[in-house]
């Protein structure tokens, strides 16, 4: 029985190496793709956040004048103009955060103040003045802008509506998300952040998001009216302790307030932070461990498990933005050769955009000499991936 057992483990070893031997050698090769140009789109220095619509690229910059006030810019995908908004109510209003519903509506997030009203007062009768010099009433020239605002804009231009929160304490909007089930926003202040509920035109409820050692850059609202955040923290966050010196950190607050689930890294001794995201829990962000620097790119499921994740070297910032069929987008500065890139040679301060599909696999790559500094980016199936540079540059590439 012993030496029919071997005499099978024989034959069936000899039929597995001539089964490699037959295999194509191309499945081993590997794969390569062909770096290409961003297409310099338009510019507008003035630019301070971008969003992609479905028919638009929309930026937003504030302006100051006799009051603070914002301009809202709206191009289509060969750069021409569509229409320009000017957001002037009278009062003080300044825009910190941009962001767009699955219905097309463009929702501003920032802060408002009213306008400050001259200060009366009476004149003393018999005053000397013998050098006859008229003292004119100097004035604050606004007032602080303590007020949280939202401003929804149609995908025309059109303002729908504006609402404006006395009732917190000032703070600054660091991001906004919105769906039909309300609207999230991610607030900061010098204690801490918190996250604030909007329905229905409504600040129903805010949620204090740990302290000043927890900072979360990403916020995306669920169609249930759950929200995810992604950043990092030093801190005990949810009942989950540190790990290393900072941990990269994803949290979802359900609905009704409360924290549902914090994962955090658990790489002992590094600094891990999660910069961008998108709706599909696609993360990019960077890991520091003594004197490396690399960025991160992880798939996550709806229970934030990782589906892939791999790493480039890199100068730390990084993007993340959808793509077409379930691919995504990470933007970012090597500092090393891309494996699997061909065509391709770093250029200090030079930015890259791979693309990968819904598996991790590389599948695409861009570049452009103007993609320095990159502010955020976007995508649309026919204007492709859209990135804003810090500059003003407005880059866009055509759908894979």
């Amino acid at each position: 029985m012993i030496v029919r057992k071997n005499s099978l483990n024989k034959t069936f070893l000899a039929a597995i190496a001539f089964a490699i031997a037959l295999a194509p050698t191309a499945e081993s090769a590997p794969k390569f793709v062909a770096m290409k140009e961003f297409v310099q789109l338009a510019k507008d220095v003035s630019a301070e956040g971008m969003v992609v619509t479905n028919k638009a690229i929309v930026t937003y910059s504030n302006i100051v004048g006799k009051s603070a006030d914002i301009q809202i810019n709206a191009i289509d995908f060969t750069g021409a103009q569509i229409w320009s908004k000017t957001i002037d109510s009278g009062w003080d209003e300044v825009a910190t955060a941009i962001t767009v519903d699955a219905q097309g509506l463009i929702w501003l997030g920032g802060n408002s103040a009213a306008p400050t009203l001259p200060e009366s007062y009476t004149a003393i009768a018999g005053a000397l003045n013998p050098d006859s010099v008229t003292v004119e009433n100097v004035n604050e020239l606004r007032g602080d802008m303590k007020n949280i605002a939202l401003w929804q804009i149609s995908a025309a231009g059109e303002l729908l509506s504006q609402i404006n929160s006395t009732k917190s304490l000032p703070a600054i909007i660091d991001g906004v998300s919105a769906n039909s089930s309300g609207v999230s926003i991610l607030l900061s202040r010098d204690t801490g952040q918190s996250l604030a509920l909007v329905k229905a035109g409504v600040f129903e409820k805010e949620i204090t998001l740990g302290t000043i050692k927890s900072n979360f850059n990403v916020i995306v609202r669920a169609t249930d009216g759950s929200t995810s955040l992604f950043g990092s923290s030093s801190e005990t966050l949810g009942g989950k302790k540190l790990a290393g010196k900072v941990d990269g950190v994803l949290l979802k607050v359900s609905k009704t307030g409360s924290i549902a689930s914090v994962v955090r890294s658990s790489a002992t001794g590094a600094m891990r932070d999660w910069q961008s995201a998108t709706s599909t829990n696609f993360l990019t962000g960077v890991v520091r461990s003594g004197k490396k620097i690399e960025t991160a790119l992880t798939k996550f499921n709806s229970a934030f498990a990782p589906s892939w994740t791999t790493r480039y070297s890199s100068t730390g910032t990084s993007l993340a933005a959808s793509g077409a069929n379930g691919s995504v987008f990470a933007i970012f500065e090597p500092i090393t050769a891309l494996k699997g890139v061909s065509g391709w040679k770093q250029i200090k301060g030079q930015s890259v955009a791979l693309q990968f599909d819904s598996k991790g696999g590389l599948i695409g790559a861009l570049t452009n000499l103007a993609l320095r500094s990159p502010l955020t980016a976007g995508f649309n199936a026919d204007a492709g991936l859209v990135v804003l540079t810090r500059s003003g540059e407005i880059l866009r590439a055509a759908n894979r």
